[in-house]
């Protein structure tokens, strides 16, 4: 009977070796795997233990821009500022959309199922250290209303006769990318284990464009009614470049099992170039682009503007994770008052929220080292730390099974 049992184990099978062709791809992935968690400490930061990752996004976006002047009128036979704004929102849309990547890599797409915006395009990379963030859209289903010295004027209200068309190009540097991850709660490109934050560099560009395409017509003759309101202007181009530092915080209270982030950062506007067109009686009818367009001065040569986020990403195994995310950017400006134009007045904030939903695939990090025969990566710095035995639903669903 015993050398029956000991001819069975014997006989038992053994894990089928992988193909040549596999382990190519594995020698591959091993040297992106450590690139990616060089010169960086495991015991804060790491990776997922699986590298192929498909996420369904679910999102709104929207626009908030504010547009205003002021001009004098004669009130009780004396002349009296008074300030017009038009206050611009957008519709509420719903963004559909998928990601797929690999590590830090990545490419998705979304559409808007409502319709709330006419073209939008987005992309970010992110490394270790320093990413970029890019995106640009043009709103046109835009409600539009009318106030005269900080008072809305009800039942004067205007839908689709603003365009509006931003673009953001954001470059940012982490001091801190040894133990804190920017990217942790945003794209789970890594894990953060333990808490840590990080002084952030960023240099922006930014770009916003507001057309004013509405006419009313009287007595036969089409007239620019919301031009006639903000002083004969048809459209205000701002383009700016702007440094900055802000600081970003990951706060994770089980070993990365739950990740709570904030950042936050101020933009110092260097640089800016103004253009505003005019309504010309004679070519009411011609088309933006072709309008004469002028330069105005800034009130002052820098002014500071800036962005914030929050986060929180919820890694609930090793294959599946939740995160959601908000984020608002601003960009202002305000000319100088001339004798010959009023001064101008425009911030917009461009804000988005994001709920994300993935699951991670391909072959897990532990199976490529033991085909590899090399040991484990992200252990190699680990210092494992005595832990209490939890209930294994708890381990699973809400505790870090990582050391």
């Amino acid at each position: 009977m015993v050398l029956l049992a000991l001819n069975g184990y014997a006989k038992e099978k053994t894990p089928k070796p992988p193909s040549k062709g596999l382990l190519f791809f594995y020698r591959i992935g091993d040297k992106v795997d450590r690139y990616l968690t060089s010169s960086i400490d495991t015991n804060y930061i790491a990776l997922p233990e699986h590298s192929w990752r498909l996420a369904y996004t679910n999102g709104m976006l929207g626009v908030h821009s504010t547009i205003s002047t002021v001009f004098s009128d004669e009130i009780d036979g004396k002349m009296q500022p008074m300030e017009v704004a038009l206050l611009n929102r957008t519709t509420p849309s719903v963004d559909l959309g998928f990601n797929v990547g690999y590590r830090g890599f990545g490419f998705g797409y979304s559409w808007d199922a409502l319709h709330a915006y006419s073209q939008k395009m987005s992309f970010s990379l992110g490394s270790k250290r320093i990413g970029i963030d890019f995106a640009i859209q043009t709103s046109t289903n835009i409600n539009t209303s009318l106030a005269v010295d900080n008072k809305r004027i009800e039942g004067l209200d205007f839908k689709n006769n603003v365009i509006i068309t931003n673009a953001n190009l954001n470059i940012w540097y982490a001091l801190n990318a040894t133990r804190y991850s920017h990217q942790a709660a945003i794209k789970q490109s890594y894990i953060q284990r333990k808490t840590a934050g990080s002084p952030l560099i960023f240099l922006s560009y930014m770009s916003s464009q507001v057309e004013l395409s509405d006419t009313l017509r009287v007595q036969g003759v089409e007239t620019p009614l919301l031009p006639m309101i903000m002083s004969g202007m048809t459209a205000v181009r701002t383009r700016q470049i702007a440094i900055g530092v802000g600081y970003g915080i990951n706060y994770t209270p089980n070993n990365g099992k739950v990740v709570l982030h904030a950042d936050a950062a101020a933009l110092l506007v260097t640089y800016s170039v103004n253009l505003i067109s005019f309504y010309l009686p004679d070519s009411i009818m011609t088309e933006l682009p072709d309008q004469p367009m002028y330069n105005i001065r800034p009130s002052f040569p820098v002014h500071v503007t800036g962005n914030v986020r929050a986060a929180v990403s919820w890694e609930i195994n090793e294959w599946v994770h939740l995160s959601a995310w908000a984020t608002g950017e601003n960009m202002r400006f305000k000319s100088a008052a001339t004798s010959s134009n009023n001064p101008i007045f425009l911030s917009n904030w461009n804000w988005k929220v994001q709920l994300t939903v993935g699951v991670r695939l391909g072959a897990g990090h532990k199976r490529v080292q033991r085909a590899l025969g090399e040991p484990e990566l992200v252990t190699e710095t680990v210092r494992k730390r005595p832990q209490k035995e939890l209930p294994v639903w708890v381990k699973e669903y809400f505790y870090s099974p990582r050391p």
